[in-house]
């Protein structure tokens, strides 16, 4: 293996070295180097890539050190970490996965557990032979450990997870926030009693916090140009800027996995997993990525605004010189597109819905080059490029748009896991987005058990701009 050179570590990936960007995570170290497929799909074996950057999804399970299915998104680089994209695991896997791609309208959905099943053991038979097409990796290897193998750090000794343990119960707090976004920033300062505000980022402000800091930083005043972004970043400065006040804890970096009826809530953070109750949850934890309704939604070089945030804000993306579309709604396309052009891309920006005449204007004065009116109708892959196809709805002209990066800001998808764990009766609702619940804005609801829930913001189902404009109030 060669030797680094300053800023940079090597990794082994599929038995070539790779010189990587240090501080930066496994995802996109991989994009940065041009490559943009780590994973298949279990099915068909269609290729899938850096998504939502957070470990929402299981595009970027890879086998890392050894140790199959590891997000890579969410693995740090190291000198020496072994990487390879998991196979289907049997000799037959690809040349089936591409029949069955190529014929898939001929198979039921969900074949593969409804034929055979009687007798016993041509089940076997089936399912043994159709097993390796899952593509979720061999065992691990002898003597790989499934802990931290993704480097970020030793298991502890003994003693030190004997007082891990000691630690654990958090006790019962009056109420925990769940999000430190708009939506749970203003319910943290009206908590009572012993609360706890719960973020997986490491500053308080949600999601966009760090890409609204990064694009004032780079435009300065020509801000003030995209009034979106110029009353967002007011908007979240201002609340997140509110000192905590007495008897609010802050789990920064912590992540709510699980909840038992009826009010027992399981941690996770720096220190390990931790279990805490509460009498009262106040459920802020915003919306994922979703990828829009057209073809080819999900190759590789197709993001999330979500995502992108992450990869830029976090990890540290590198993008400059490179096209990049942005297309959607809301104010996720304008910093979307905001934040690659700050960070040196060159940016095409297709609005899908009517309006915005100061950004419109703005994005001119910018240097991007603007489709306004059109969808993404269909996306195709080449190589480390990506190919949309965008036409107006009911239109016939079509435009096409070559880049290396594109961002779909689709309306997300309101998170609901936690609240349905506990029991919450929540409702399919296309128009805003997902499972939520009846109504959309601070229900209070007591769970069996006598937990009371509220969800509020994105999780509730409502707009970005809208949560802004209730925390402005």
């Amino acid at each position: 293996m060669g030797a680094a050179t300053p800023g940079t570590v090597t990794i082994l990936f599929e038995g070539r070295d790779l010189s990587v960007r240090e501080g930066t995570s496994v995802a996109v170290a991989l994009w940065e180097k041009n490559v943009r497929v780590l994973s298949h799909s279990p099915k068909y074996g269609h290729p899938r890539g850096l998504y939502c950057a957070r470990g929402h999804c299981t595009s970027c399970l890879m086998r890392i050190d050894g140790v199959p299915n590891v997000r890579a998104c969410e693995t740090p680089v190291r000198d020496g970490l072994r990487v390879q994209r998991q196979d289907p695991g049997a000799f037959y896997g690809r040349p089936l996965q591409r029949v069955m791609a190529a014929a898939g309208q001929v198979f039921p959905v969900g074949f593969y557990y409804k034929w055979f099943t009687r007798p016993a053991w041509l089940s076997r038979c089936f399912l043994r032979l159709i097993r390796p097409l899952t593509g979720v990796g061999r065992l691990p290897d002898r003597g790989a450990s499934s802990g931290p193998a993704a480097g970020v750090g030793e298991p502890a000794s003994d003693g030190a997870a004997a007082a891990s343990l000691a630690r654990r119960d958090l006790g019962l707090f009056d109420c925990v926030v769940v999000g430190a976004g708009a939506a749970g920033l203003v319910a943290a300062a009206h908590a009572s009693g012993r609360a706890l505000l719960v973020d997986d980022h490491a500053t308080l402000g949600g999601q966009r916090r760090g890409a609204l800091d990064a694009v004032a930083a780079a435009l300065g005043q020509d801000l003030a140009r995209l009034p979106v972004l110029a009353g967002a970043h007011a908007t979240l400065s201002r609340a997140a800027g509110l000192q905590p006040r007495s008897g609010l804890g802050l789990a920064l970096g912590g992540v709510i996995v699980g909840a038992y009826e009826p009010d027992l809530l399981l941690l996770r953070d720096q220190r390990g997993l931790s279990l805490l109750r509460t009498r009262r949850l106040v459920w802020a934890a915003g919306a994922l990525d979703a990828s829009g309704g057209f073809a080819g939604n999900d190759r590789p070089g197709l993001l999330g605004p979500r995502g992108l945030y992450r990869a830029v804000t976090r990890d540290g993306l590198r993008v400059e010189g490179r096209r990049a579309l942005v297309t959607g709604v809301g104010l996720d396309l304008w910093l979307a597109a905001a934040l690659l052009h700050a960070r040196g891309a060159k940016v095409v920006i297709a609005p899908s819905e009517p309006g915005w005449p100061e950004e419109l204007k703005a994005a001119g004065a910018l240097g991007w080059t603007v489709h306004a009116g059109l969808r993404v109708e269909e996306a195709t892959a080449g190589g480390a490029d990506i190919e949309l196809r965008l036409g107006p709805p009911g239109g016939d002209a079509r435009t096409r748009v070559r880049c290396e990066l594109a961002v779909i800001c689709a309306r997300g998808k309101p998170a609901y896991d936690i609240p349905y764990q506990l029991g919450a009766r929540l409702i399919l609702d296309e128009s805003r987005g997902g499972y939520v619940p009846r109504e959309a804005d601070r229900v209070e609801s007591r769970l069996p058990g006598g937990l009371l829930l509220t969800v509020t913001g994105e999780a509730a189902g409502l707009p970005p701009g809208a949560v802004l404009a209730a925390a402005q109030r």
